[in-house]
């Protein structure tokens, strides 16, 4: 907590407790004109004399998580994060049956896919992966992590640039899906290396399940570069996807927390 609200936040407590300047000044052995001073918001006092006075007026300051002080918490980052945490869930299963018509495709060389089934599951699955990974943005900004930040960017560009080679070879099905499929899997993996190693700086703020989501991005990204791993990086990426679900959860916890902590020091 920074001057003024330092030290309007000492005054009410003071006051709260009946307690006068000099009979504070007694309890945490500091002169009556630092009190003044402080309590004026003059001066801003070192970390130690804040703990002294805070331990003479029996008050246990509440710390908010370092990361959300450089944040102004509103209810748009909570809401913000609740869409994509919902979006995630919708896209993981938009996800499943993606993979299900291009399997389909893939194998029969033939268009037996209706186009507008093709074309609105192709589409849906950009706007929801969009708002899932616009949650590890919002986490970039509140956490810094240039890593995430434009590896989310570059995922959510990388994911459009794939869904339209997919929509260009539906259209052009005579074309060899085996290069389309090679440089998918080759751009895409080198995009959830970049993610995932910014997800492991995330461990000590988001602790173990930060952890796993970086191991696991990062396997993904690897199974993906060696191409001949791609099949059994799509097991891996599903789980990957999974946990990271979980991991924006975490966060808005971290938020709501951070907001609720925020409001109770501007009222108290």
């Amino acid at each position: 907590m920074k001057q003024p609200a330092l030290g309007q936040k000492i005054l009410e407590l003071r006051k709260a407790r009946g307690l006068t300047q000099e009979e504070l000044v007694e309890k945490c052995a500091l002169n009556v004109r630092t009190i003044q001073r402080i309590e004026a918001g003059e001066v801003s006092p070192r970390s130690y004399t804040i703990r002294a006075i805070f331990s003479a007026l029996d008050y246990k300051e509440e710390k908010p998580d370092p990361g959300l002080i450089n944040l102004s918490i509103d209810s748009k980052s909570g809401y913000w994060m609740m869409a994509a945490i919902l979006s995630g869930l919708i896209y993981l299963i938009l996800a499943f049956w993606e993979g299900i018509l291009d399997y389909s495709l893939w194998t029969s060389g033939e268009r037996d896919v209706p186009a507008i089934t093709y074309y609105l599951v192709k589409i849906f699955v950009i706007l929801f992966f969009g708002v899932f990974i616009s949650g590890f943005y919002l986490i970039s900004r509140i956490w810094s992590n240039e890593w995430i930040k434009f590896g989310s960017a570059l995922l959510g560009i990388g994911t459009v640039i794939c869904i339209a080679t997919d929509l260009y070879w539906f259209q052009q099905i005579e074309a060899s899906v085996e290069i389309i499929l090679v440089s998918q899997s080759i751009g895409m993996g080198a995009l959830y290396l970049i993610f995932g190693i910014g997800l492991l700086k995330y461990q000590s703020v988001l602790g173990q399940l930060a952890l796993a989501c970086g191991i696991l991005g990062v396997a993904t990204g690897l199974s993906f570069l060696s191409v001949v791993l791609a099949l059994p990086g799509l097991v891996i990426l599903t789980v990957f996807e999974i946990f990271c679900l979980l991991l924006l959860f975490r966060c808005l916890k971290k938020i709501t927390s951070g907001r609720e902590i925020s409001k109770s020091l501007k009222t108290t």
